[in-house]
């Protein structure tokens, strides 16, 4: 189905999407018991970095684990060998715009990194990018979102019970270095993972409308509104 216009509203510090009816998440034993067994994988940016950051602060059996490397952008990884949960984030491919160092080496496409998992009933994969795409034509990033497309057509293939999700990007600062970085760039963009994706049997979360919403122009969104998102995935995948 296609996302309405907007796709929700928020009350109360509650994002409430029109095309569907949230879980109740508000216990750490539903959580705990969503995530028992998962293999979750997080592709993307730092914007979805967040969310294993939020997981491990709110879910105290969930532990981060050392993977020896250095700076924000390494492979994180975070488990809970209870009840066997494994959740990854790993940084998408170049271009990837920073200030900061990271290694190249730790990095990858994400069409490569669907393309080695097996998937099966309890893989997730959530998938986020666009911020570090805006400075650059919008032809790279279309065909970027057509590799990945068929990645993951690929994937459901020979693993149709795999959950994939497809989170768009934020709204970001407006005294960002608008010509560049601006929304202005990121709106075609958001329009055109919503279109690219149709089709497929994969979950949309809508954090471009749930930021609007909030009133909150930052690319890293405080915790309610990752919470949120988060409530959202957990939604999809149990």
């Amino acid at each position: 189905m296609s996302l309405p216009i907007p796709s929700g509203y928020a009350l109360q510090e509650v994002w409430h999407p029109q095309f569907c009816s949230v879980s109740d998440f508000s216990t750490l034993d539903r959580i705990q018991e969503c995530l028992k067994k998962k293999k979750i994988y997080l592709m993307g940016d730092s914007t979805l970095r967040q969310w294993i950051y939020y997981l491990t602060e709110k879910v105290e059996t969930l532990k981060l684990f050392d993977r020896h490397s250095a700076g924000p952008f390494k492979s994180h990884v975070a488990l809970d060998l209870e009840r066997s949960t494994f959740i990854q984030w790993k940084r998408h491919g170049n271009p990837f715009v920073s200030r900061k160092l990271f290694s190249v080496k730790d990095g990858n496409y994400i069409t490569n990194e669907i393309d080695r998992l097996a998937g099966d009933k309890d893989t997730v994969i959530a998938i986020t990018l666009g911020q570090h795409f805006r400075p650059f034509p919008m032809d790279l990033f279309v065909r970027r979102l057509l590799n990945i497309r068929r990645a993951i057509h690929r994937l459901l293939l020979r693993s149709p019970e795999t959950r994939v999700i497809i989170r768009t990007e934020n709204t970001r600062e407006m005294d960002t270095d608008m010509e560049r970085l601006g929304d202005v760039n990121g709106y075609p963009q958001n329009l055109a993972v919503m279109d690219i994706f149709q089709g497929l049997n994969v979950g949309f979360i809508d954090a471009w409308d749930m930021n609007i919403a909030y009133g909150i122009y930052d690319v890293h969104p405080p915790d309610h509104v990752i919470w949120n998102q988060i409530i959202m995935f957990l939604t999809y995948i149990c």
